[in-house]
């Protein structure tokens, strides 16, 4: 196996594939599509001629056998290359076309068109055997294991082509007018020709695919006889083949529909052309950022649905409604149909050829890509060819020019309709789902984060990572966790703790990133294990649970502390022991906050006495007992009175305590009761409390909660049990508790 292109050499490749690219589809708009129809028409063709103009393209696909054949003794990128300059000397005797015309000779002049553009559909089907296995070695990067912008580099590509498109059109749309003549195109393809040339010169520098070269002792029928075996595949070949034969039918009459319905000229077509344009490189600009995220499957429905919509409009729409009545109705209508239709078949097309990468091994790229531009150029050609004779013969039915491109679309949408329905059994290739989707590509903020992704994929500095993830992490999508979870295999700690943090802030965890955060929580110890830890306590991960009971006796205290939290914020409640335990024997103030916070979200009752044996330490820091105080104050059910108190107690002693007798006045109705509560109050804060301790007798007369109440009273009798903060809870006890409150 052949080792993967190194970086720079890659570049340098893509980058005249690039080049490659936009000379041959400014090229290719000078020597085909509806350039070469309106020069058909302004030869005098029909109908008919043009339908077989536009299904002779589609021979193309017929001729990648021969292709095939001539890799088994030449290198790919040879037969690609000088296949492609064989193509554009085919197209030479066209430019001759308009003398014949002139002396008479329209028949051979269209004859001599015809043929031209069969000889360019022959060379260009033996040159495109090479086209799929150089567009995904360069997607590859050449390594087994695909780059993660394989799509994204085919969208280029495409996005590319249709920019140059775009320029050629605009400048066509400025040259012709009305009176252009057929020396005028013949001009134009001549240009054209000498583009292309120019491009081959590119194409021919691009690396030898490495290990796409054909078996020489396999033939292509038997390949293809065992790739239809495959039901994924072959439900992929006929759903592509209906839906190419719908796009060939319907795309190719455009012009000719814009000429005949609505009267256009051929510069007002070439605009139109050139909306179609603008259409592709929308499509590429939005395609590139979702296609190697949400998978093709998805993408291909949308697309081809979008497709459909421009032509159910040419269908509901008759040219002579009442809408049309003003010219510019009529060009905004026209040009939205031009730019829908590319935009969705344009798209579809993409998407199918990532599928089709997806779904075919490298091994058989090269074999079954001669299948997959068959399904395409018989789909295409049957479709092109049939457009020209079923409108010639609903117009010797007698139906007008505009019911018979309406009755022309219906029959298209129909089977349109029909394909995108069998959609639905393709092979996800774990793609996301329609519905999911649609959500990203009208969302602005996934949009946002899909295009941070694609510059993350693109970066090679750590700093520049960081700072994209930060971003990410900003933009709270929960459609980015996937590729923020690649980066947990950082080597860099920064890069890593971006990475969770951004995956802290996504709404939703999915199910695919709790193992990686388990692996996290389980190699990264004293590093970034306890951010991973959080994640999965707050999302609730209990699957995790075993590895978080483990982390609890490393010597990482982040560690300990965040998988104490995590635990408690599942409900494990047969962690409590432990958690005890921790709480009762380590050093480590975070720690003990952490075992103390757990055991109140549990609200564990039971362990309270463990809560209060822990305020037995020398020399606690204040702090940490504060915690122990107020959780024990949440867990009795007094926190909402008691917290107010406390805080004013902490500051000031003397006013807590105020505050605590005011609140007494209020709550106890017998003046008795009160006079001795504020006697006991005074004795328990005194400097030598007496050992008669009237509060613990109010706790135990209370009567509401007697587990609670035999842990404070207790703990008032203990002399090693001195924090104030602890007594002031026993003695706001008898006060927030019953009915009744304190008697």
């Amino acid at each position: 196996m052949a080792a993967p292109l190194s970086p720079g050499r890659l570049q340098k490749a893509r980058n005249d594939f690039y080049i490659f690219n936009f000379l041959n589809s400014s090229s290719f708009v000078l020597i085909s599509g509806s350039f070469i129809t309106l020069f058909a028409l302004r030869l005098g063709a029909s109908n008919a001629i043009v339908g077989l103009l536009n299904a002779i393209a589609y021979l193309t696909y017929f001729l990648m056998p021969v292709g095939k054949k001539l890799t088994r003794k030449k290198p790919i990128v040879w037969v690609f290359g000088w296949a492609w300059v064989g193509r554009y000397t085919a197209l030479l005797p066209i430019v001759l076309a308009p003398a014949l015309a002139m002396r008479g000779h329209q028949g051979a002049a269209i004859g001599l068109l015809l043929a031209g553009s069969a000889g360019f559909a022959i060379f260009r089907g033996i040159a495109l055997i090479g086209n799929n296995p150089v567009v995904d070695y360069l997607g590859s990067g050449g390594g087994e294991k695909p780059r993660s912008d394989r799509g994204a580099f085919m969208i280029t590509v495409s996005v590319i082509t249709s920019f140059a498109s775009m320029v050629t059109g605009l400048i066509l749309a400025l040259v012709l007018g009305e009176q252009a003549t057929p020396w005028t195109y013949a001009i134009g393809i001549g240009v054209g020709i000498a583009i292309g040339y120019v491009g081959c010169i590119f194409l021919l520098r691009t690396p030898e695919p490495a290990d796409y070269a054909p078996d020489k002792s396999a033939s292509l029928m038997k390949t293809t006889k065992e790739a239809l075996k495959d039901t994924a595949f072959r439900r992929f070949i006929i759903i592509f083949l209906l839906v190419s034969f719908a796009s060939g039918m319907g795309r190719s009459f455009l012009p000719v529909y814009a000429k005949e319905a609505f009267r256009q000229g051929d510069d007002a077509v070439m605009v139109y052309s050139l909306f179609a344009s603008l259409g592709s490189i929308a499509m590429g600009l939005l395609i590139r950022l979702l296609v190697d995220r949400l998978g093709s499957k998805p993408l291909l429905v949308i697309f081809s649905s979008i497709g459909l919509l421009s032509f159910v409009l040419i269908a509901f729409l008759p040219a002579n409604s009442q809408i049309f009545a003003s010219s510019v109705v009529t060009a905004v209508f026209l040009c939205f149909i031009h730019f829908l239709s590319s935009f969705g078949f344009a798209g579809e097309e993409n998407t199918a050829q990532t599928y089709y990468f997806s779904l075919v091994p490298k091994s058989k790229t090269l074999d079954l890509s001669v299948v997959y531009y068959f399904a395409y150029g018989l789909g295409g050609a049957i479709g092109s060819g049939s457009s020209g004779m079923l409108l010639d013969f609903f117009q010797t039915l007698g139906l007008s020019t505009i019911n018979s491109y309406r009755l022309l679309y219906a029959i298209i949408c129909a089977a349109l309709v029909i394909a995108i329905f069998m959609m639905r059994s393709l092979k996800r290739l774990g793609s996301a789902s329609i519905s999911q989707s649609l959500e990203v590509m009208f969302s602005v903020r996934d949009l946002k984060a899909f295009d941070l992704l694609a510059r993350l994929d693109r970066s090679s500095n750590p700093k520049e990572e960081i700072r994209l993830i930060q971003e990410l992490g900003r933009s709270r999508s929960s459609h980015t966790q996937d590729e923020l979870l690649t980066y947990l295999n950082s080597p860099r700690f920064e890069v890593r703790m971006e990475a969770l943090i951004a995956l802290e802030a996504t709404p939703r965890l999915s199910a695919k990133a709790t193992k990686p955060l388990m692996r996290e929580v389980e190699s990264h110890v004293f590093s970034t294990a306890y951010v991973a830890a959080r994640i999965l306590g707050r999302h609730g991960k209990t699957e995790a649970i075993p590895v978080l009971r483990k982390a609890l006796e490393v010597e990482d205290y982040m560690l300990q502390g965040a998988a104490i939290m995590a635990l408690a914020r599942m409900g494990d409640v047969d962690s409590i022991p432990l958690i005890e335990s921790i709480l009762m024997r380590s050093p480590n103030p975070r720690v003990r906050i952490s075992a103390t916070s757990a055991l109140e979200i549990m609200d564990s009752k039971s362990s309270l006495p463990v809560l209060v044996s822990c305020l037995r330490y020398d020399d606690p820091p204040a702090f940490v007992s504060d915690e122990i105080v107020l959780a024990m104050a949440s867990i009795i059910g007094i926190i909402t009175d008691f917290y107010p108190l406390y805080c004013s107690f902490i500051e000031d002693q003397e006013q807590g305590i105020a505050l605590l007798e005011s609140t007494a006045n209020d709550v106890i109705a017998d003046e008795k009761t009160r006079i001795d509560w504020i006697g006991g109050v005074k004795d328990l804060f005194s400097t030598h409390p007496s050992k008669e301790n009237l509060i613990a007798s109010f706790i135990i007369r209370t009567g509401m909660n007697p587990q609670a109440e035999i842990v404070l009273a207790e703990a008032l009798m203990d002399p090693q049990l001195c924090y104030r903060g602890l007594r002031y809870l026993a003695a706001s006890y008898p006060l927030f508790v019953g009915p009744g409150r304190a008697h």
